[in-house]
């Protein structure tokens, strides 16, 4: 499982409050990933980054997926981490096991929206 926190917040919002009560049992069963998005918590503040969809996509892609194999997964994402875990939805269609946005950004219309973020993406 993937948590994805959202603006001016980290990995801490996850590790801190809801993690903690995962039971023994789940957490045998699941690996779960708490990321800490470009520029917030313990990660990287690249001087020369423009803190796109496309270079937090990429981060979460060299730190989980690709780092530890991850080959399905299931996303649980609040606010601005909604629109990051929409983006991995769209370009991993058939990894992306379920989506549980938590407070997310309202967002426009679907159509709008894939393309969006396919074009952010490609």
């Amino acid at each position: 499982m993937l948590f994805i926190h959202g603006f001016i917040s980290s990995s801490g919002f996850w590790t801190e409050t809801v993690l903690p009560h995962v039971s023994p049992a789940a957490r045998s069963r699941r690996r779960l990933f708490a990321v800490d998005l470009l520029g917030f918590g313990r990660s990287p503040k690249p001087a020369d980054s423009l803190y796109t969809l496309r270079e937090h996509v990429e981060m979460i892609e060299r730190s989980v997926i690709e780092r530890h194999g991850v080959r399905s997964f299931h996303i649980v994402a609040h606010s601005l981490g909604s629109i990051l875990a929409l983006a991995l939805a769209v370009k991993y269609p058939a990894a992306v096991r379920s989506l549980t946005l938590v407070a997310p950004v309202r967002p426009l219309p679907r159509r709008v929206c894939v393309r969006a973020y396919r074009r952010a993406l490609i």
